[in-house]
């Protein structure tokens, strides 16, 4: 008697229908597309908080995309309100908005959801009617900024770097493996990367001038070449910038200058363009110097009425030091 009561018990309850609200609630948590589209809203200050932040969303956002088994496509936004267009017209399904707090965020004229806070004033956006994604997010944000990754990857990117590293143990940039990784592949010391790194951008993924953008301040047509399009994306531009330079040295070697000239002039064409250092080392041929020789070419500058040439001697003079630097308090 008793089996006969709890089958008719579970008859009854299987033909209830479930509360529509419950339901509702249940598929707005049910969130998934093949690949992300995500901008991070850029701030030009070198050296920022925010700038750091940069990086580290870079990481973030790929871990999340690993999480959430889809691709992740990221893009440079602006650094103030007006991407949020993006996010409400649905071009772009996650913004990370640097410097904005809640309260400018959270208001009725922007119809958008903001995740929890990461660190700094940064957040994540998503359209007002992703209550998927964003739950997602926060669901993820919540188990990841617990984690000891999560950690490493804050230390990673807020550590204190200088021109020298972080200290005689430490890493010399955020980037090491990846400008390891591009040595390895160019045959270039990895230490000399990290000095001309450091002396376009100071690891700053964020860094644009003019034309040129990223870490190593490539340009697109340079970038493309390598086939990288991603200027803010720190390997692709890692790789363009670390290809070009050896593009360079290759060139310089090919004519028979020395080990140590084929990288000065390499770095000063890497600054100035190749066709302007040829330029250069005509003229100084026309004035008795050596053009094969950087310094004695760097001294015919003043005479040089086409190229002054006194910020690209610096750059590579502060590159040189830099690279010497490193040999000193890394290679020990």
């Amino acid at each position: 008697m008793g089996c006969v009561v709890l089958i008719l018990i579970l008859i009854a309850l299987s033909q209830l229908q479930p509360d529509a609200t419950v339901g509702d609630t249940v598929d707005s948590y049910r969130y998934h597309k093949d690949t992300l589209r995500c901008a991070i809203a850029l701030d030009s200050r070198l050296g920022s908080t925010e700038g750091r932040g940069v990086g580290l969303n870079y990481d973030m956002l790929r871990f999340f995309g690993d999480y959430a088994d889809a691709a992740v496509d990221i893009i440079p936004g602006t650094c103030d309100l007006s991407y949020i267009d993006s996010v409400m017209d649905g071009s772009v399904d996650i913004l990370v908005m640097m410097n904005q707090p809640d309260s400018v965020l959270m208001t009725d004229t922007l119809q958008v959801n903001v995740s929890r806070l990461i660190r700094n004033n940064i957040h994540w956006v998503v359209a007002e009617e992703n209550n998927g994604l964003l739950f997602m997010i926060n669901s993820w944000l919540d188990d990841f900024m617990d984690s000891r990754l999560y950690r490493r990857t804050v230390a990673k990117y807020y550590r204190r770097y200088t021109k020298t590293g972080s200290g005689e143990s430490g890493p010399v940039s955020p980037f090491d493996d990846l400008i390891k990784k591009y040595a390895r592949e160019t045959g270039i010391d990895w230490l000399l990367l990290s000095a001309l790194m450091y002396q376009e951008s100071q690891y700053y993924v964020g860094a644009e001038y003019k034309d040129a953008k990223g870490l190593m301040q490539v340009n697109e047509v340079t970038a493309a070449r390598y086939g990288v399009s991603d200027l803010f994306s720190p390997e692709g531009n890692i790789k363009a910038g670390s290809y070009h330079l050896r593009y360079l040295m290759d060139r310089y070697r090919k004519q028979g200058l020395d080990s140590l000239n084929v990288i000065k002039f390499a770095l000063a064409s890497y600054n100035a363009g190749d066709t302007r250092i040829e330029q250069c080392r005509s003229h100084a041929q026309s004035q008795g110097s050596n053009p094969n020789d950087w310094e004695e070419v760097a001294a015919t500058f003043k005479t040089n009425n086409r190229f002054m040439g006194a910020t690209t001697t610096e750059y590579v003079s502060n590159i040189m030091d830099t690279w010497e630097e490193l040999g000193k308090t890394v290679r020990k």
